[in-house]
């Protein structure tokens, strides 16, 4: 998947964002070559940042979940990443 998809019109609200030069020139070099907007490429970062951070919760959880249980060894841990990775996201 690519990250300058087109956002799907949905229903926006705009928001300040300030960024340094830096970030900006940055974002700018990487829409110039991916042909994609400023704000696709935000949106679309921001999601995908989001669902990461969702993901790695989700697995620090069952972790958590697994410790709680108790006597469990490495491999259990092993076997529980293994499956949380091969659930839908």
């Amino acid at each position: 998947m690519y990250l300058c998809t087109k956002m799907k019109n949905m229903n926006t609200i705009v928001i300040p964002l300030p960024v340094s030069e830096d970030v900006l020139q940055q974002i700018d070099r990487f829409v110039t070559a991916e042909k994609c907007s400023r704000i696709d490429l935000i949106s679309k970062a921001t999601i995908m940042y989001i669902d990461r951070k969702r993901r790695w919760r989700e697995l620090f959880s069952e972790g958590d979940r697994i410790a709680a249980r108790g006597n469990f060894i490495e491999a259990d841990v092993m076997r529980e990443i293994k499956d949380q990775r091969q659930q839908p996201r």
